[in-house]
């Protein structure tokens, strides 16, 4: 197997333990809001507090990787938040949960952009789109599982242990990657001539530090653009990540043992359109070029997601609503792989700053969404609105993409321009 597909598993199972110990907390909700005395509101704030931290600290990841390299930076990180994974389990009130959270959101934060800069250096541009729908197809994979897990651990132990578990796997993997993970293929033994030369050739980042081009990043209208339609989808995604479980117990009245195998079926239909979508993007690049390879694929899938989740908000049937509600994650999961690929057409060498750029400005759409649907909710005493807000956002985010072209390399990130 060539070595770079070994790194490649590593980042598949950090995206599997990072969607474990996030998602986790959406899962044991109704228990940790019963014992506490919180609303849906308040443990809405305390979702938007890690959402807040994961904003802020998204850039500094994404930078951190590009300039230290992705094995000191993400090794550090996960041992931060695995100590505050492990801390959730001891929160006591509001003001403990929200200082947690966020101090788990600003760790986090550099998982994605510290992924992606590693693709960067270690696969060929035709690759790409494959190898980051590969990560993302862990991180979902885990958000799939976590409800599953969570319950059946949670029944035996209580809410608290599930955190200090989850936290013992971070801490093992940290310790795998330090020893194993080298920042580029040249500086690990195991890389034969054969791959290092094929890596060479068509590197998507070029070696040595990243020069920046933090002027070009902060006026460019292809970032905006990303940043911009980047939003809608983690609104999107953030109903699910902070609330799929509440709403099949209270919106479509699912029993508490049902909801780990129902929510597993649902999330499963995006870790298949991960894939699906960065196998599409490189069987058309060759065809059709970066810009349609990417923007096709992506404008369908967002549409198609908007589509969906507006017949599971409108739907009288429990069943229809559901298999709606999974069609619409996965059209929306069509676009991750592609868009985190966009990242590394744009940024080059730059790839860690321009994916953390995006996914900071981008989820400020997501830092909303856990506090604003448990507003809705209490207020309305409806799931419907909601779920309608998520749909028209998907429809502009849509839109947002046909600003985007991942054939303009952004200012000097490499000499090269993206073909």
């Amino acid at each position: 197997m060539p070595v770079r597909y070994r790194s490649l598993g590593f980042l598949f199972v950090l995206m599997m333990i990072t969607y474990l110990d996030r998602v986790c907390f959406s899962t044991t909700a109704s228990e940790m809001s019963a014992e506490l005395g919180l609303s849906l509101e308040q443990i809405g704030l305390a979702g938007t507090c890690f959402v807040l931290g994961y904003v802020l600290f998204e850039i500094p990841g994404g930078w951190l990787a590009d300039r230290f390299g992705a094995r000191a930076m993400l090794t550090r990180i996960v041992i931060w938040w695995s100590g505050f994974t492990a801390l959730t389990g001891i929160a006591w009130n509001l003001s403990s949960l929200v200082a947690i959270r966020f101090l788990f959101g600003c760790g986090e934060a550099g998982a994605f952009p510290g992924a992606t800069s590693a693709i960067a250096r270690w696969f060929p541009r035709n690759e790409l789109a494959r190898a980051q729908s590969v990560v993302m197809f862990g991180s979902r994979i885990g958000f799939a599982m976590t409800s599953w897990i969570v319950i059946a651990l949670m029944s035996s132990y209580g809410w608290r242990a599930v955190y200090w578990i989850f936290a013992v796997l971070g801490l093992a993997w940290s310790v795998g990657w330090a020893a194993w993970y080298r920042d580029t293929p040249e500086g690990h033994r195991s890389v034969g001539p054969d791959e290092l030369a094929l890596i060479q050739e068509q590197r998507a980042a070029s070696e040595g530090r990243a020069r920046i081009p933090w002027g070009a990043l902060l006026t460019n209208r292809n970032i905006w653009a990303l940043c911009g339609m980047y939003s809608g989808y983690t609104w999107g995604l953030y109903f699910y990540i902070q609330w799929l479980p509440t709403y099949l117990r209270q919106g479509r009245g699912v029993e508490l043992p049902e909801i780990g195998p129902m929510a597993a079926a649902i999330l499963l239909c995006g870790a298949v359109a991960n894939l699906l979508g960065g196998w599409i993007s490189d069987r058309l690049t060759p065809r059709l070029g970066i810009r349609s390879s990417r923007r096709i694929p992506a404008v369908a899938g967002l549409l198609a997601a908007g589509i969906f989740l507006a017949l599971a908000a409108t739907a009288e049937s429990s069943v229809l609503a559901l298999v709606c509600l999974g069609l619409s994650f996965g059209c929306a999961e069509l676009i991750l792989a592609i868009t985190w690929a966009t990242c590394l057409d744009i940024g080059g060498s730059a790839a860690g700053v321009v994916s953390g750029t995006m996914n900071s400005l981008g989820q400020i759409g997501g830092a909303l969404a856990p506090w604003l649907i448990g507003m809705m909710v209490d207020r309305t005493g409806s799931w419907e609105l909601p779920l309608l807000v998520s749909a028209a956002y998907y429809g502009v985010s849509a839109l947002l993409w046909l600003g985007i072209d991942p054939a303009l390399r952004l200012g000097n990130a490499d000499a090269e321009p993206a073909i």
